[in-house]
């Protein structure tokens, strides 16, 4: 078995189609798309397929996006794994793993401290090292729950005439937000699709906000309006795009509305989903929530290099950690001196410091902002050990976390 680049999408695009129907790759036009779609992907730079064969046969492939990363506002280049497929053939022989194995080796040897992947399995992915990321709530209401501001800025419809200045406000969102991934050239094709629109609004002549949604039939009369992307850069432009959102009642049934943010509900007079549930006793269903982006740090060093100068608090503390990796059959050691919060890596084992004893999936959710340490000690998947009071100020240390936002899909 040996890794190759890849230069046969045919194969390729034959084994998608078997491994993954949702992507409905059913003709031969389907398939000669999907082959230029491939082609014109390996074009860019960031962007390379890899394929894992026996002798001739091609037994699967995946792609690896490079994508540079604010993380705590400091640009992190980080890989993106996608579209991993083993044909059906080969299942069951150990060959994903082989594969995401090759894939890690690759990232550190070019440098990249962070991988990231959307699952179509979570625990799969979970055993394979990668930890959970940010939870995604999708709020499904009518547009009379919306809020209405009568003095907001009327939004105005933009097309891929408009397209630098959505690139400058999308990159503006960016680097004021934890876990963006500075979005490619080709990422930015919802604009000129056929099937979706896109309005804006413009404060002082610059694009401060915008949003990019598509239509869905619901009934002759009656449609949803399902939100794809949504980006504002000051409240004007978030009070404009809502109130735009508010003023589709008289045609639209319900918009489907994506956030990362957990305390959207606050927003609404009337927070619940359109289905009027109740979930609980008397409890309402607001939104859906789901779990989707994972991570997992490849080299602990070097990310720790690239965050050097973010504070996780205010706390002094020094911690040993003791990390498990049972797809590399590793463990690691790794020493950080926390001085006001800011990490400083120790070449020695800290003797005045705790030890904290978790798996590398469970440290890099940590270390990325989706989950604090007192949650990790309460579900049993990190234990600490050493003095009381030390303890204490590590839990403190990363009790509030910035959790990471990302729109970027691969």
């Amino acid at each position: 078995m040996n890794f190759k680049h890849m230069e046969d999408f045919k194969t390729y695009t034959d084994i998608l189609s078997r491994c993954y129907p949702m992507m409905e790759i059913r003709t031969s036009e389907d398939k000669q798309e999907m082959i230029k779609h491939r082609e014109r992907m390996e074009a860019y730079d960031m962007v390379s397929h890899t394929a894992v064969y026996e002798d001739d046969q091609m037994l699967g492939g995946y792609i690896s996006y490079a994508l540079p990363m604010n993380v705590y506002e400091q640009t992190l280049p980080s890989v993106g794994v996608g579209t991993l497929a083993v044909d059906l053939p080969y299942k069951k022989r150990g060959i994903a793993k082989k594969m995401m194995i090759n894939a890690i080796g690759k990232s550190r040897e070019e440098g990249f401290p962070l991988m990231q992947l959307y699952p179509f399995r979570p625990d799969f992915y979970r055993k394979m090292g990668f930890g959970f990321g940010p939870q995604l709530n999708v709020f499904r209401v009518s547009p009379d729950q919306v809020p209405y501001f009568n003095e907001a800025e009327a939004v105005m419809p933009l097309n891929e005439n408009h397209l630098e200045d959505i690139k400058r406000c999308y990159h503006d969102w960016a680097e004021d937000h934890h876990g963006a991934c500075d979005k490619q050239e080709y990422e930015f094709r919802h604009i000129a699709a056929e099937h979706t629109h896109t309005v804006g609004c413009r404060v002082n002549g610059q694009l401060k906000g915008y949003l990019v949604y598509e239509m869905k039939q619901d009934s002759s009369f009656k449609h949803d309006l399902k939100i794809i992307d949504w980006f504002s850069n000051s409240n004007e432009a978030f009070q404009s795009l809502l109130t735009f959102l508010h003023q589709q009642k008289d045609q639209v049934s319900s918009i489907v509305f994506p956030t990362f943010d957990d305390d959207l509900a606050f927003m609404f007079n009337d927070p619940r989903h359109e289905s009027k549930q109740l979930i609980h006793r008397i409890y309402h269903g607001t939104h859906e929530r789901g779990t989707g982006l994972m991570y997992r740090i490849v080299n602990v060093p070097l990310f720790m290099m690239y965050i050097a100068d973010h504070s996780f608090g205010q706390q002094t503390v020094a911690i040993n950690f003791k990390v498990t990796d049972s797809l590399l059959n590793e463990e690691s050691a790794h020493s950080i001196q926390f001085q006001n919060g800011k990490p400083q890596m120790s070449d020695e084992h800290l003797g005045h410091g705790i030890s904290l004893s978790l798996d590398i999936a469970d440290l890099s959710s940590l270390l990325m902002g989706c989950i604090s340490l007192q949650k990790l000690l309460d579900y049993n998947k990190a234990d600490a050990d050493g003095n009381h009071d030390e303890i204490a100020k590590a839990i403190e240390l990363f009790g509030k976390p910035t959790k990471p936002v990302s729109w970027t899909f691969f």
